[in-house]
This record gives C-alpha cells, sequence and structure tokens, in this order.
C-alpha cells in the first residue's frame, strides 16, 4: 500500500495528468514493493549465516520459499560448467512429490517436474520468469513436462551463478503475486553470495534425511527410497543392528505425500505378547480385565501416515496373522470388538533378522511376501567405509549440539584413521555412542581435537628390547604386542586371514612380506621364551602387512601400536 503522502502526490499528478499519474503510482507502488521485499530478505539474514554448505544455503532458500508461496513443488537446483550436456549436478534441495535429480539435459539440470522451457528462459533472459496459467500459454504449451503435470502457476529466478530456484503449483492459477514474486527476487539475490562463498557442496544423497553418505552402497538405497517412498504399499527395511534403519522408514515417509501425517514407530521385540494387539489394534470397554473403556489402538491412531513396526520378526504368530490381515484386506477389529475398521495408512517394516521363508525364525511366508512389496537394504557400516569421516563429523555435531556451552571439537588425524579401520559391529549406533564417549574425555580434558585414545584406540608402544633380558631370562619383553603369546609357536609363517580378527582382506600374498629377513623356521616348541616371543611378533607384523598391502599406516592401526615404533621395530629386524 502506499503511503498518505505519495497518494496525495500521485492525486495531485493526476488531476493535472491522467496518465502521468498513473505511471507515478505504479512506479511508488513498485517502490514500496521492493523495499518491503528487502526488509523482508533482509531478516533471512541469519539463517543465510548459519549455512555452511551449498547444500544448506539451498535448503534454506526452499524453505522459505516455500512458507512464503505455499507452493507445493519447490525446487533450487545448481550445477558446475556451462548449463548444457557437459554441466555435473553441484547441490539439489526441494520439497515435493518429484522424482529425484535427472541427468544433464539440454540446458537444465533438474528434477523430472521441472519445465525445461521456462528455465531456459531464465538462463537465456537472466530474470525471473512467471506464469499465472502455464498450460494455456502458447509459448509453454508444447512443452512436455507442462503438460503431462497441468502445471498452472510458475515460477522461475535465477540464483547466483548455475543455479535457479523454481516453483510450481500443478492446480492453482496465479498463485505468485505481485508482492510473492518481489520477494523471492530480493530472497535469490541475498542468498547469492552465500552461494559462492561455500566451501563444500553436499552430496545429493544428502537431500534424504538424516542419511549421510556418498559411497555406492549409499547412493543405492538413496535411489531406492527415493524409487519407493511415493508408493502406496509396504516396504520391508532390512538391515543389521544398529545401521539405521528407522531413517531409512523415517525418510521413506519424508518423501512421501503422507509427509506432515504421523510416523508412528513402535519396536516389536517391546511389547509383550498379552499387550501387543491392544496396543496396535485398541480394544473395546470390557475386552479383558482393566479394560474399563474404549481405547484406540496405534492403527487408528496414525490415520493415513506412516505405522513403523520395528524389528517385525519380533512378532508373534497370533499377531503375524493380524498383521498379515491388515496387510491383504485393509481392515481390521479391536480386542472384543466385532465391527471392522479401515486402516488409511502405510506400514513400513523393519528386521534385522533373516525373515523369509529360508529363514530360522518362524515367520509366515504369505506375510514375508506382503511386506516385501519394496525392499531396501541399509549397509552395514563395514560395507561403506569412505562414508565413515563425514558421518563422524555429522555424529560429533550434533552430539555437542546437545551438550549447553560446548566448545567445538574436531577429530584428529589418527582417530580418523582409527574410525575408519575399526570394525563396528554395533554400526552406526555403535560410533555414534563412541563419539559421545569421547566428547565426554574431550570436554573434560580440556583438548580441541579428539586422538584415537579419546575414542578407545590403540596407545603408542614403546619400542621392545633388542634382545633377551640381561641373564637370558625367559621374561615376556615389556611394550611388546598384547597379543603375542606367551608360548613358543610352530615354525611355519603366520596365515594373514588368520593374522587379527579385525584384519582387512586382501588378495596380495604373504609372500610379499620380506620373508628373508624374517626368519620363522628358528623357533621350535623347545626354543627360548624370549626368541618364540619375538618370532610371534615378526609372524603377526608381516602377516598384517600383508594383509593392509604394505601400508605401515593401517598395519599399525591393526597391530595396536604406533606408526614410529612399527618402523622402529622393522628396521631392528632388517639389521639383524
Amino acid at each position: 500500500m502506499i503511503p498518505p503522502p505519495l497518494q496525495d502526490l500521485t492525486i495531485r499528478v493526476a488531476a493535472l495528468n491522467g496518465p502521468l499519474g498513473d505511471r507515478v503510482a505504479d512506479a511508488f507502488a513498485r517502490l514500496v514493493r521492493g523495499a518491503g521485499a528487502l526488509a523482508w530478505a533482509r531478516d533471512q539474514l541469519p539463517g543465510l549465516l548459519a549455512c555452511a554448505t551449498e547444500f544448506d544455503v539451498l535448503s534454506h532458500v526452499v524453505t522459505e520459499a516455500a512458507a512464503l508461496t505455499g507452493a507445493p513443488e519447490v525446487w533450487a537446483v545448481r550445477w558446475t560448467g556451462p548449463a548444457g550436456e557437459s554441466a555435473s549436478l553441484s547441490a539439489i534441495a526441494g520439497k515435493g512429490t518429484s522424482d529425484g535429480p535427472m541427468a544433464v539435459g539440454a540446458a537444465v539440470l533438474a528434477p523430472a517436474a521441472v519445465s525445461r522451457s521456462i528455465v531456459a528462459r531464465v538462463l537465456k533472459e537472466g530474470k525471473p520468469a512467471f506464469s499465472d496459467d502455464a498450460r494455456a500459454e502458447a509459448e509453454l504449451r508444447g512443452a512436455a513436462s507442462i503438460q503431462v503435470a497441468s502445471l498452472r502457476s510458475l515460477g522461475c529466478l535465477p540464483l547466483g551463478r548455475n543455479g535457479v530456484l523454481y516453483l510450481a503449483d500443478p492446480s492453482t492459477p496465479a498463485r505468485f503475486d505481485a508482492d510473492a514474486r518481489a520477494r523471492l527476487a530480493a530472497l535469490c539475490e541475498i542468498a547469492a553470495p552465500f552461494l559462492a562463498r561455500s566451501p563444500v557442496a553436499q552430496p545429493v544423497v544428502s537431500t534424504l534425511p538424516d542419511l549421510i553418505g556418498t559411497s555406492p552402497p549409499m547412493r543405492e538405497l538413496a535411489s531406492a527410497v527415493r524409487a519407493f517412498a511415493p508408493m502406496p504399499w509396504p516396504a520391508l527395511v532390512l538391515g543389521e543392528t544398529g545401521t539405521g534403519k528407522e531413517a531409512v522408514a523415517r525418510a521413506l515417509h519424508d518423501l512421501s505425500p503422507r509427509k506432515g501425517k504421523p510416523f508412528l514407530p513402535i519396536n516389536c521385540g517391546a511389547i509383550p505378547d498379552e499387550l501387543a494387539e491392544s496396543l496396535l489394534f485398541g480394544h473395546e470397554r470390557g475386552a479383558f480385565t482393566g479394560a474399563d473403556r474404549r481405547k484406540e489402538g496405534i492403527a487408528e491412531t496414525v490415520g493415513e501416515g506412516t505405522l513403523f513396526l520395528d524389528e517385525v520378526g519380533e512378532l508373534s504368530p497370533r499377531l503375524q496373522v493380524k498383521l498379515l490381515r491388515l496387510l491383504q484386506q485393509g481392515t481390521y477389529t479391536r480386542v472384543g470388538g466385532d465391527r471392522e475398521l479401515r486402516f488409511a495408512g502405510r506400514i513400513v517394516a523393519a528386521t534385522h533378522r533373516r525373515i523369509d521363508s529360508t529363514g530360522e525364525y518362524a515367520f509366515r511366508a504369505d506375510l514375508y511376501h506382503r511386506l516385501a512389496a519394496c525392499v531396501l537394504r541399509v549397509p552395514p557400516l563395514r560395507d561403506r567405509r569412505e562414508d565413515i569421516p563425514a558421518l563422524a563429523d555429522h555424529l560429533l555435531a550434533r552430539a555437542l549440539s546437545e551438550v549447553p556451552g560446548a566448545r567445538p571439537l574436531g577429530l584428529a588425524p589418527d582417530a580418523l584413521a582409527w574410525l575408519q579401520v575399526a570394525e563396528w559391529p554395533g554400526n552406526v549406533r555403535e560410533l555414534e555412542n563412541t563419539l559421545r564417549s569421547a566428547i565426554a574425555r574431550g570436554l573434560a580434558g580440556g583438548v580441541d581435537r579428539l586422538k584415537a585414545t579419546d575414542l578407545g584406540g590403540p596407545v603408542a608402544a614403546p619400542v621392545p628390547p633388542l634382545g633377551p633380558p640381561a641373564g637370558g631370562g625367559g621374561r615376556r619383553p615389556e611394550g611388546g604386542m598384547s597379543d603375542a603369546p606367551d608360548v613358543a609357536v610352530p615354525a611355519a609363517p603366520a596365515d594373514p586371514t588368520n593374522a587379527s580378527p579385525g584384519a582387512l582382506p586382501s588378495s596380495r600374498p604373504l609372500a610379499t612380506a620380506p620373508e628373508a629377513k624374517a626368519p620363522f623356521a628358528t623357533a621350535t616348541a623347545a626354543g627360548n621364551l624370549s626368541t618364540a616371543v619375538d618370532t610371534a611378533q615378526r609372524a603377526r607384523v608381516y602377516a598384517t602387512l600383508a594383509a593392509c598391502n604394505g601400508n605401515k599406516s593401517a598395519a599399525a592401526v591393526q597391530l595396536g601400536v604406533s606408526r614410529q615404533w612399527l618402523h622402529r621395530l622393522l628396521a631392528r629386524w632388517e639389521q639383524a
């Protein structure tokens, strides 16, 4: 609205010259609208200042644009290189039902629902483009994406270099009024410098909530989540304990049309059999002793949301029958009731057990096949070790945010090296708890970076004696390897596959170790105890080196010693 003094001036000008008065009124309106848009965009600065990566900036822009306009489809896309066949996706963030990022196409990188025509116009003209009814515009009538999606309101704005903000509404025409358009333009202008300073682009896979990693197994999982999320069918998430099956289930929910509706998790292994049916399906008054009123079950409470059945392999045979009926017919009855109720939600189940027809647990084959419409397999941490640094940083930051007033902590190189070679039988949950324990030690010790010892990793060992103790006694050398046996060993080279429970697999034969410097055959069961210990150390060290393909740093971590100690030990053996 134009302020009263400017309105009076406009009226006086219009009294003298009508067309000039209209132009003055339009200019004043644009000026006021632009000032309001800049003031609104200025309020976004604190959120943009908190963004650490390119993906964070795009996510903030998407969130604010969606809140401002209410558009069901909002995407922010950035790419590197020219906007053509040689371009590559840099980062993407979005809110909507479109299915994931596409490969590079003609002049645009975008989700499938993004209109290439309107993006091409923005790239060519370098200014925002909007349409109040795209499917009726002659210029856009031939665009396949617009006609297939039957799009009405469209908006596309430049976002820094090689980027766009794209908004669409398939059902509501003229969604983006003049004020919204001005604010969107101001938002993109104020966000552009933050994109230019962002040091690292977040991987595309991180557009999935709480799933961190760019390894091939995680990319495959992310692709499956995007494919299965919009589907109405049940889903089954398989994975070892601690791999993040609930995070996958939540991602399925958040990327589905059910987002905004309830997501109710229930641990099937933690429910007593006598209460499970009532908890899941509810009960009528008087159904059993203590049932003094009717109670809704989770299947009713979840409505059109997602019911997540964690550890579904723990369900009793009776509950399996009830769940099968729910999946087959979409109906259930309360305990003690006779009226069928309709289930409108989606079931996502998870288990760490093998529950198919060849599994060792008593699980109905027909129920398994009902649940297995969409199967997702979550990889264990040992199968995606390249994700551990990024995952550890994410978990470290999240844990520190839970400690009021905690100072920043980082991970030292030896800590990262140890994290990447540890076995992690408890997977991500074990890694997170290890980091929490290390944070407590680090904060108490006043350190800035967590070391391997803070994480429970190896402690550097001193150099062992060069020979047997004075007097030829058989005392075990101090500082020797903790797993060296106290008895003589057979006179055969150690098998690298049995060198350590945590040894890394290797295709390189043991013959690559310097056998000429390792006289394994000198010790027998009747030999000197000190010689036996030294022989056992040599066997273990060379076997671990072979398993680590000659990498001394990795071998030192496997052996639980420092790299310097290992170098000195090898040098002593080579001089012997």
